[in-house]
């Protein structure tokens, strides 16, 4: 069987363009300097309240989105951001941690070259398409590893200041200094532009994809993170990247009893709170998990990515952020840091467009497994969804040997090759 398209429309849902899908329009923000005051994410879970249908994400590039908007209620909202003092990031992804100038671990402070990129590239934001986008890792505690990115720029270690790389798609990395990696960014992104809004940077010459693989999957940065000034930022995890405005307002109360400077969307779905002591970190761990939001790195529900499925996607087959606390439970055996899950009601991929250890996305009607790889990789058979957590739930049931991750034992079993076979049993068994 081959995948129905989904409605690919090469776009995202920013902010001066929401995106239309099956439950109204979906707005997305990411602050220009990555905090947020209480006062501000308060202020918009009630505007999401007023003017969408209450539901708000942080996606898993950290960006804060509100659904269920109409036509009507866009600017209004967009004029309530404003009002509140937030200023959103326009233009073209450049993205770097939220704790970028705070981290004591980081290898170097990603603000400067980023400026440096965004000034090289003022007046040809119109020349790219929508999800053109720049990485600049420093290193440090959260991992920017599972994050897409046309031109990937990392910190590593030099004698003395640190060294960059830069690689262009699947192109090989070159090295070099703060301004030399900044003019090669550059380059390659004027090269970009030059082909129009459809290109992205594999479409440039020596820059094709090299691997479906994946490595281990980043971590979500859950816990307590120590901070430059001797404060501490505070990761929780929002389940499936999603949740009630009201439980978006409860956690900024929570934050500022807890004597915390900002809330940050962050990477993976997560909220950092930062500036706090030692006794604020433990009140608002206890008040976030008391919310049911991911406090612990081994949660289960940590490792599960899940776009909001059907009804909400007009794209969507099934349910997948609805079916994701099951699957979360039943696969928790093999959820050992080792294996990342991606719920993907279609082929699009919009929760985790990266590789993940198991994709299930949604096709004819049903779901396909894709091992290693990205949704866009689907091609069959589907299964029925109603049979999924029953096939999960015997998949995690499988004996591991002596120090198997959860990783080898789904290789060993070789379960793309499994789903396929069973699929084909049960339609012998049918005729």
């Amino acid at each position: 069987m081959s995948p129905v398209p989904p409605s690919r429309r090469g776009a995202c849902p920013a902010f001066l363009a929401p995106m239309e899908t099956g439950d109204g329009l979906v707005l997305r923000l990411f602050p220009a300097d990555g905090a947020l005051t209480f006062a501000q994410l308060s202020g918009i879970a009630q505007a999401a309240r007023v003017l969408g249908n209450g539901m708000m994400e942080v996606t898993a590039r950290g960006s804060l989105q509100v659904r269920g908007l109409r036509a009507e209620t866009v600017e209004p909202l967009r004029e309530r951001i404003i009002a509140l003092g937030v200023t959103p990031r326009l233009g073209h992804a450049i993205d770097l941690s939220p704790l970028s100038g705070l981290d004591p671990t980081e290898m170097a402070d990603a603000r400067p070259l980023a400026r440096r990129i965004r000034d090289g590239i003022s007046g040809l934001e119109e020349r790219f398409g929508p999800k053109v986008s720049v990485v600049i890792d420093g290193g440090g505690a959260i991992s920017l590893d599972g994050r897409k990115a046309d031109v990937r720029l990392k910190a590593r270690r030099g004698q003395g200041d640190a060294v960059w790389t830069v690689a262009v798609g699947g192109g090989p990395a070159v090295f070099g200094s703060g301004a030399e990696a900044a003019e090669h960014a550059v380059h390659a992104l004027t090269r970009l532009a030059a082909l129009g809004r459809r290109a992205r940077s594999t479409d440039l010459p020596g820059c094709g994809d090299t691997t479906d693989a994946i490595d281990t999957p980043p971590a979500p940065p859950l816990g307590r993170i120590p901070l430059a000034d001797t404060t501490f930022a505070f990761g929780i995890g929002l389940p499936f990247g999603a949740g009630e405005a009201a439980l978006f307002a409860a956690l900024a109360a929570a934050a500022e009893t807890a004597g915390a400077r900002d809330l940050r969307p962050a990477p993976e779905r997560t909220l950092l709170a930062t500036g706090l002591h030692a006794t604020g970190v433990e009140a608002f761990a206890a008040a976030a998990e008391q919310l049911g939001c991911i406090v612990a790195p081994k949660d289960p529900r940590a490792f599960v990515a899940a776009c909001p499925g059907a009804p909400a996607c007009a794209s969507a087959h099934f349910p997948a952020r609805e079916l994701a606390p099951q699957v979360a439970s039943v696969l928790a055996p093999l959820l050992d840091g080792t294996v990342s899950v991606h719920l993907s009601a279609c082929t699009k991929g919009c929760a985790h467009p990266a590789p993940t250890t198991l994709a299930f996305v949604g096709m004819d009607c049903g779901v396909a497994l894709v091992h290693e790889g990205a949704p866009s990789k689907a091609t069959g058979p589907a299964r029925p969804v109603e049979q999924l957590v029953e096939e999960l739930r015997a998949l995690a049931a499988t004996p591991r040997a002596a120090g198997e991750t959860g990783r080898d034992l789904i290789r060993r079993i070789d379960a793309a090759r499994l789903w396929a076979r069973r699929d084909q049993m049960q339609s012998t068994i049918g005729t």
